[in-house]
């Protein structure tokens, strides 16, 4: 990987983190206009430089920026700043679909990323990973209800709290919990 390709791949990765945290801060410094080019050219440069990983993930990484690119102009065009709070609730739809879909599929999403690491999995192991892949699906369910109702109240701190902070701290909190498991399971 190229390094301004490296640097771009940050400033984006980053800067999607923070995504509540800029629509927060340009909301409160009435900047939003400003926003909302900075976040569109990141989803801009995202396109143009997205990874080459599982075909999956880079169709994620793609829809996700198309929706953002289609929030933010809509923003623009109608005045409308609310609509920016919608992109975390979009993140999680498409994260549904995309684990849900897959566990119609002879491999799940958790399973593909599991044969990364090892491409031979035992029975026992592509078990575990069906498994995993619904809980991953419940957790989009409730994350992405939580997003909506955060939009719904519309109050701009406890969206900010929960789509910059919260649901972050619950995504570790998974991913963590699940890893201990599996150490468990392994044994």
């Amino acid at each position: 990987m190229s390094k301004v390709k490296f640097i771009i791949k940050c400033l984006t990765n980053i800067s999607f983190v923070c995504y509540p945290f800029i629509i927060y801060l340009s909301l409160r410094y009435q900047e939003i206009k400003l926003a909302i080019f900075y976040l569109a050219a990141l989803f801009i440069l995202r396109l143009l430089t997205l990874p080459n990983i599982l075909v999956s993930m880079r169709w994620f990484a793609k829809i996700t920026a198309f929706i953002g690119l289609s929030l933010l102009l809509s923003s623009w065009l109608f005045s409308q700043h609310q609509i920016l709070f919608y992109y975390p609730v979009m993140v999680n739809v498409v994260f549904l679909i995309t684990f849900g879909y897959s566990l119609s599929q002879p491999q799940t999403i958790v399973e593909k990323f599991a044969r990364i690491k090892d491409a031979n999995l035992p029975a026992k192991a592509i078990k575990y990973t069906r498994k995993v892949t619904i809980c991953w699906c419940l957790f989009f369910m409730l994350n992405g209800s939580i997003a909506l109702i955060t939009c719904l109240i519309n109050n701009l701190y406890w969206w900010t709290m929960y789509n910059g902070l919260i649901s972050y701290i619950l995504i570790g909190t998974l991913m963590v919990g699940e890893w201990l498991i599996r150490q468990q399971i392994k044994q």
